[in-house]
């Protein structure tokens, strides 16, 4: 299945789910849904985040046709639009900023034409250094991690910073954290309740509501001292899970007469 995920948001909201077909990609699956969630939720966003499978023109076209610009994760799958903005990058020199010990050098350009995409594209490449652990002969130490980063989006600079594009670019990881690890791991989404498409699908649309719905209360509803004992939303779902598996209980009322009881 494909799914998709509102971003920079309080709380994570996964909007909706579209099983992949026999014989087609994810891709295919992803303008299904696509398409209907720019129908029923047409005003709640203005960008797609996609990752590097979704650079292609077709889907970049199919997204700019639904008044939605791109913001989709670069690698050796467009190695032309990569080489051109690579000689440029050479000539320039990086912007730089700091975030959390990590250290970002970003080049920045718009105004790339392509065959296939109907909107001229940017490119934004970073390289981010920051101090981790490791392991060295069986010691852990601590090296420097180097970590190279490319993005192409149709957003030109008047619209979105470097900085912000940098930013989203990174949040596309919360669909992969907070929806599918998060779900598989703790909330059952890979488990098979009924081998039939629409039960799978139903079961998938029914856990997104229970997982929203349990986030918007933990983050605005669970009172203070609550919170300080349930210090996660695992922590109170399990809470919550607890009551629900014993099992039904009957109310009971004790009646006695004036005498003994």
């Amino acid at each position: 299945m494909t799914a998709c995920n509102l971003l920079n948001t309080s709380i994570d909201v996964p909007l909706d789910v579209e099983p992949v077909g026999v014989g087609e990609n994810e891709v295919a699956a992803a303008k299904r849904m696509l398409a209907r969630v720019c129908e029923q939720y047409r005003r709640f966003f203005d960008v797609v985040v996609a990752d590097a499978l979704y650079m292609e023109g077709p889907f970049i076209n199919f997204c700019l046709a639904l008044d939605k610009d791109i913001i989709v994760v670069l690698k050796d799958n467009y190695a032309s639009l990569m080489q051109d903005a690579q000689g440029l990058f050479e000539a320039m020199e990086p912007q730089h900023w700091s975030v959390d010990g990590k250290q970002i050098d970003a080049w920045d350009v718009e105004g790339f034409q392509t065959s296939s995409v109907e909107a001229p594209l940017r490119v934004l490449h970073t390289i981010e250094t920051h101090t981790g652990k490791g392991w060295d002969n069986g010691r852990q130490i601590e090296k420097e991690i180097v970590r190279h980063w490319w993005w192409a989006t149709t957003l030109p600079k008047t619209r979105l910073r470097t900085r912000q594009l940098w930013a989203i670019g990174h949040h596309r990881w919360q669909i992969e954290n907070n929806i599918f690890n998060t779900l598989g791991q703790h909330w059952s989404l890979n488990h098979c309740y009924k081998h039939e498409p629409t039960a799978m699908v139903n079961f998938a649309l029914m856990l997104f509501v229970a997982f929203t719905l349990a986030q918007c209360f933990y983050e605005r509803n669970l009172k203070p001292q609550m919170r300080a004992i349930l210090n996660s939303l695992i922590a109170m779902t399990n809470q919550l899970y607890a009551g629900l598996s014993q099992g039904p209980h009957t109310p009971t009322v004790r009646v006695s007469g004036p005498g003994p009881p």
